[in-house]
């Protein structure tokens, strides 16, 4: 039974019941939202529709703002329908979260809601396990969510295995409160009409992400349960998927924006932010990470960027079960535009920088913390001493341990040519600095850290704390030694920029030591 229905405001209906006799007589809703598609993914995905096994179902389908083809294609293919169902067509693009809650505006009879995307393909059990499922949940449970199968654009999931699925699945079985670090929901889900309405449906400011900030809205007010089996063919590469179209830097940076803004909102403002950059650290984050969890001060984030890596840098940070997280995937960047990015995730009063490959010891937190927080504002940073580890053979090797400078004079800084560890920061002073500079001279500078701790001292006092509290990995790898050659190169440029900022008084004087700068003397003029 087909209805062409024109847009219109309903009334929502309030007070659904939710007792496990209306969940074993109850209908299901399911809005398919169209936006340019292609012909073929529309049939396929309106057939399996069609195919279901659970035929209890009402169907609207949301056209927003579709070119001329698209149209066609979706008024045509829906032909084959013999469930009810009714077309809205919108010639104005209005986006996902919009064209989800006109839909479910039609729905007001379904106590079960879903919706599916066009280029996708729900096997012939899709509803009806989603619904058996969320007939016999506890009545406190508002979404049931399933795996489902990746497929390429001709349709095919060969190149998708075993290790895949495995992964998947450790990623999606995951308890609600973690989905503050994740959307591990995914495309095969089930939610009651009830929790839709109560928190007021799909909130179109966010965008692309408006899926992910409804899961965390929804987590608020009940639970959800994991059904292993896969219930959806989920397509990957097509011309107009989301996974096309959008980078996916810009959906994990979105994601956790929309995370950031819930944390803020709830009241989980932690006193300090620790900000790791790893890039191809996969045989390191996890010590990293974990050095950070083990902290006996426990108010904290982490807000953990994989920087453009090549293998599982990014898989090895998932692995971690901690809501106090906050990953990001970038794609390729310089550590400072990197910091810059996550100085936006920041709620606390201070800041944590930490290298992906390095560790810090189990009370770092906690003693830099109780400094600075009787230390006056002016102080802007304070740092400690570290322990230099070498890896040789796969083994460390116990090295150095680095002061840092027990005065705060800044030439005396500029002189020592250190960048101290670890180095904890006032937000407030990183904000009136603008964050970390990225480039000096129109070149990505690889010299940020050095040049950050200059600016610091030019405005704020520092502080020094004479414990070894960060440990430093030096391997074959290192930035130091891959990029040593331009990083001797920009000292230079960042010392004697530094002096004609300080009023052009001294003439600096290089030494070096094996390739790299040894020493700095400085000659007044």
């Amino acid at each position: 039974m087909y209805s062409k229905i024109q847009p219109k405001r309903v009334r929502k209906r309030r007070n659904l019941n939710n007792t496990d006799d209306n969940k074993q007589s109850s209908k299901v809703g399911i809005v398919l939202p169209v936006y340019n598609q292609e012909k073929d993914y529309l049939i396929e995905c309106i057939q399996a529709l069609e195919n279901q096994t659970y035929r209890d179902f009402k169907l609207v389908i949301v056209i927003d703002g579709a070119n001329e083809e698209t149209v066609k294609a979706t008024y045509e293919a829906s032909k084959i329908l013999t469930c009810s169902y009714s077309i809205v067509h919108r010639t104005k693009n209005k986006g996902i979260a919009y064209s989800l809650n006109e839909g479910f505006k039609y729905l007001l009879d379904c106590p079960y809601l879903t919706w599916v995307s066009s280029d996708n393909k729900q096997k012939p059990y899709f509803l009806e396990r989603l619904v058996d499922n969320m007939n016999i949940a506890p009545s406190n449970t508002v979404l049931v969510y399933s795996m489902y199968q990746p497929i390429n654009e001709q349709g095919l999931s060969d190149s998708f295995g075993q290790d895949w699925h495995k992964a998947m699945f450790n990623m999606m079985n995951r308890p609600k409160e973690e989905i503050m670090l994740t959307c591990f929901i995914g495309a095969s889900f089930l939610f009651t009409r009830e929790a839709y309405e109560k928190i007021d449906g799909y909130d179109p400011k966010y965008g692309l992400v408006s899926d992910y900030e409804f899961w965390i809205r929804l987590m608020r007010i009940g639970e959800f349960q994991f059904i292993h089996e896969v219930l959806m063919e989920y397509r990957l590469n097509g011309e107009h998927s989301l996974t096309t179209m959008t980078p996916s830097e810009d959906l994990f940076i979105q994601s956790m924006r929309a995370s950031v803004n819930h944390r803020q909102m709830n009241g989980d403002i932690p006193k300090i932010t620790v900000i790791i950059t790893a890039h191809n650290h996969e045989n390191y984050i996890q010590n990293c990470i974990q050095s950070v969890l083990d902290q006996t001060y426990s108010n904290f984030h982490v807000v953990a960027l994989d920087v453009g890596s090549t293998e599982s840098t990014l898989e090895k940070i998932y692995s971690f079960h901690d809501s106090r997280m906050i990953p990001i995937h970038l794609n390729q960047r310089h550590k400072t535009e990197a910091l810059n990015i996550g100085l936006q995730y920041v709620l606390g009063e201070y800041v944590l920088e930490l290298d992906g490959d390095d560790w810090i010891d189990p009370y770092t937190l906690e003693i830099m913390l109780n400094d600075l927080d009787i230390l006056p504002s002016k102080v802007g940073m304070a740092f400690a001493n570290r322990q230099i580890w070498v890896e040789e053979n796969g083994q460390l090797i116990e090295g150095d341990i680095i002061k840092g400078i027990p005065n705060s004079n800044k030439y005396d800084v500029l002189q020592n040519l250190q960048t101290h560890y670890p180095r904890m920061y006032r937000l407030s002073a990183l904000k009136k600095l603008k964050g970390w500079t990225s480039s000096l001279h129109g070149e990505p500078l690889l010299a940020g850290d050095f040049l950050m701790l200059l600016r610091i001292i030019e405005r704020f006092d520092i502080h020094w704390i004479d414990k070894t509290l960060y440990h430093q990995r030096r391997h074959s790898d290192n930035l130091t030694i891959l990029q040593k050659k331009n990083l001797n190169r920009q000292f230079r440029m960042v010392v004697n920029e530094t002096l004609k900022r300080w009023g052009d008084e001294y003439v600096p004087h290089f030494e070096e030591k094996e390739g790299n700068i040894s020493n700095l003397i400085l000659i007044r003029r």
